[in-house]
């Protein structure tokens, strides 16, 4: 942890989450979630976790989902004091059977984004993919190299973290078709073969559990239709990508979807032109995967702060610590 991280840390307790708070009351802020567990387990939030975050932001904060903060944002009406969106990514199926009956309990709402061809069982994510690969891989593999991605023989035995890391910051930069063809001779290479369907811990909410959510209040986004990384793709797939998500979103839940999600969000992951798409294919507002000064300015690439199971990560995220933070540092890593 940074010297800064501790101080923030330390003066957390005395008062600094407060004093954040009513800082940066005017100013929205839109939390990031991904995978949900019974018990804390990586980065993912626990049930017991989330209820507390979640809790807490009932108690101090006023929640609501991505649609109507982005009504505020359309209108140039005042947003309410303490404005606070969760948003989840992907369409997990432990957001429903953990998350869900969390927020439900607090009368919290949210935002869950789905990528269509995952809830639809077309197709799991590739991320998965990766992580299932190692975890069937034995000790004794052979080296397997594609351009500059190499993984020595036996390497797992000690760094498999590692390599998953490696893996996937390598995959994230080469074309969406190379990408899966990567995968597919990994495991091939190891003599395995991957299940045409989602294993159950990777597995995506059903169309009728989101119709459930949906008519509880949970708001249903776009995610696109394969997750690919569309700075990885040509103009003409990407569109695909928005355009046939949002019907399909449209055709299963009875109404048209609000917001988009840009998977993996980093600013090399969609550009201005990529924005005017979502635009222009009946998206009104669209979320990034990282925070810095920029905040809510704009409305195709609204900033978001990760949360998770680490309680300090939240609280820097809720509170308004870490937009502070970015407004000080002037820190502002793309200008759309």
């Amino acid at each position: 942890m940074s010297t800064a991280s501790k101080v923030v840390r330390a003066a957390g307790k005395y008062g600094l989450y407060s004093a954040a708070r009513l800082l940066t009351a005017r100013q929205p802020r839109i939390l990031m979630y991904h995978r949900f567990t019974e018990a804390p387990a990586g980065g993912e939030a626990s049930r017991e976790n989330f209820r507390k975050q979640v809790a807490h932001i009932r108690r101090y904060y006023q929640p609501m989902t991505l649609e109507t903060l982005c009504g505020y944002l359309e209108s140039e009406q005042r947003v309410p004091r303490n404005a606070i969106v969760i948003t989840v990514d992907d369409g997990y199926r432990d957001f429903y059977d953990i998350a869900w009956p969390v927020l439900r309990e607090h009368s919290v709402p949210a935002t869950l984004f789905v990528t269509t061809g995952f809830v639809s069982g077309d197709l799991w994510l590739w991320p998965d993919k990766i992580s299932w690969i190692l975890e069937h891989a034995g000790e004794n593999n052979s080296v397997f190299q594609w351009q500059g991605l190499r993984i020595e023989e036996n390497e797992l035995k000690t760094n498999s973290p590692k390599i998953w890391k490696r893996l996937i910051s390598f995959l994230l930069a080469v074309p969406d078709a190379e990408k899966h063809e990567v995968i597919a001779a990994l495991a091939d290479a190891w003599g395995l073969e991957l299940p045409e369907n989602a294993p159950e811990r990777f597995a995506a909410c059903t169309w009728e559990q989101l119709r459930e959510l949906q008519a509880a209040g949970i708001e249903i986004g776009g995610h696109t239709v394969t997750h690919p990384t569309l700075g990885q793709v040509n103009s003409s797939h990407a569109e695909l990508e928005i355009r046939d998500c949002r019907a399909r979103l449209a055709e299963e839940l009875g109404r048209e979807p609000f917001s988009f999600c840009y998977p993996n969000g980093m600013p090399d992951d969609f550009s201005a032109d990529l924005m005017k798409q979502v635009e222009k294919n009946g998206f009104r507002c669209a979320v990034a995967a990282f925070s810095d000064a920029a905040g809510m300015k704009h409305r195709f690439a609204l900033r978001r702060h990760s949360s998770g199971n680490n309680w300090f990560q939240f609280c820097k995220a809720v509170s308004g610590v870490e937009l502070i933070g970015h407004y000080l540092r002037g820190q502002a890593r793309v200008h759309y």
